[in-house]
């Protein structure tokens, strides 16, 4: 019988042990690389992103700084025997100022707060302490002379006070300075216009562009007078300690208006402002901030011309006549210093929120780099403080009240 041969079986194909490695180390050669480009990615990412932090946060604190700084002497460089003069307030019975402690960072600047548009306490590696004190009155640097039984100011007709619409409460601050003074300048403090004073009915001031409560009637002769109640309430600033040396007040604004504030970095690296009369709680409004210095801006005549409103040289708070016991140490001499200063020079290093990874770490900053070295600032980063990218800041803030000719 035939037989049908047995069909012959196909060789068998597949992958050998040997192409099965290739392909293995092809592909973990391509996940390394995918993975190396992803890291270089997130990482140019997460620099690009920190620096634009940074950068956002310096426009916020800037800003903010600007605002506050330009208005340093508001409504008070033309009055006499202001700078230096010791401040004392209360409210609710309590006193405010001279202050029993501040908070941190502010714990050691001074208690006996004296008046200055600006203040500088230096801060040795840390960051400094810069005081600023405004009025924000539209009746600016018009000073008010008055008699007072302490309850009540007692002003000539002429002196209107107290801006506010129609309808509203008067809360205003005012500043009462003694003129009168044999030696440096006395004691002011702060007192508040009663809530029910109205003093006539609010007209138009075109020259404010604000409605005035002017005086009760117009001048008459002989002159006649217009009587001033001031706050007693218990949650207010209390009656007038002094009527002697022939005061004067100074208009300060709506309460909430004034500015009498301390700024300075925390150890959160946060730049918090401080209110001397503790109408709010500390604030922060910048983050990431490793250091603050600043500068005075001195009309000194050093290398220009004395008494011409620009600035001559930039001084340490720390120089000899500049420190800020001796800017507030209530001599007569001290006045005509204070009103040598035109400008504020702030020197700011922003840090980075997360660390970064670079080739190259920097291993010390420095501030004001173009004074003279005694003036500048060089920081010495840590190891840990390495790891982050930083940002520096140098810029100049003028007073412009301050180039008000004083009295």
């Amino acid at each position: 019988m035939f037989k049908r041969p047995m069909p012959k079986l196909a060789a068998q194909r597949g992958i050998s042990l040997v192409e099965v490695m290739v392909g293995m180390a092809i592909g973990l050669l391509a996940s390394l690389v995918i993975f190396k480009s992803f890291s270089s990615s997130e990482m140019f990412r997460r620099n690009v992103g920190g620096a634009a932090d940074t950068m956002q946060s310096a426009a916020v604190v800037g800003a903010r700084l600007n605002l506050m700084l330009e208005e340093g002497g508001a409504g008070l460089v033309q009055g006499r025997n202001i700078w230096s003069c010791l401040l004392r307030v209360s409210r609710a019975g309590s006193p405010l100022l001279p202050a029993s402690s501040f908070p941190a960072p502010f714990e050691n600047f001074p208690k006996s707060v004296r008046v200055l548009p600006i203040g500088i306490r230096e801060g040795g590696t840390g960051s400094d302490t810069v005081m600023v004190i405004a009025g924000n009155s539209a009746s600016s640097n018009r000073d008010i002379p008055f008699d007072s039984t302490g309850t009540s100011l007692t002003v000539s007709n002429p002196n209107g006070i107290g801006v506010k619409d129609a309808g509203q409460s008067t809360t205003d601050l005012l500043l009462a300075v003694a003129q009168d003074v044999p030696g440096g300048p006395a004691d002011c403090q702060i007192v508040q216009v009663a809530a029910d004073y109205s003093g006539g009915t609010p007209t138009q001031d075109i020259s404010m562009g604000l409605r005035v409560m002017p005086a009760a009637a117009q001048v008459v002769s002989p002159a006649s007078y217009t009587v001033i109640p001031l706050n007693q309430s218990s949650a207010s600033y209390g009656a007038l300690l002094s009527t002697s040396n022939s005061p004067s007040a100074f208009h300060l604004g709506r309460e909430e208006l004034p500015t009498f504030s301390l700024l300075s970095v925390n150890s959160s690296n946060e730049l918090v402002e401080y209110d001397l009369l503790q109408r709010r709680p500390l604030q922060s409004f910048g983050e990431n901030i490793l250091l603050l210095k600043a500068r005075y801006g001195v009309d000194s005549g050093v290398g220009g011309i004395p008494n011409d409103d620009v600035v001559d040289e930039w001084i340490t708070p720390s120089e000899t006549g500049w420190s800020i016991a001796e800017l507030m140490d209530g001599n007569a001499s001290t006045q005509q210093k204070v009103d040598q200063i035109k400008a504020i020079r702030i020197g700011l290093i922003l840090r980075t929120p997360q660390p970064q990874a670079v080739d190259v770490r920097p291993t010390q900053l420095v501030l004001f780099q173009d004074l003279q070295t005694a003036r500048q600032v060089t920081v010495k980063l840590s190891a840990d403080q390495q790891r982050y990218g930083y940002q520096v800041f140098d810029w100049v803030i003028p007073l412009r009240n301050m180039k008000s000719t004083p009295k």
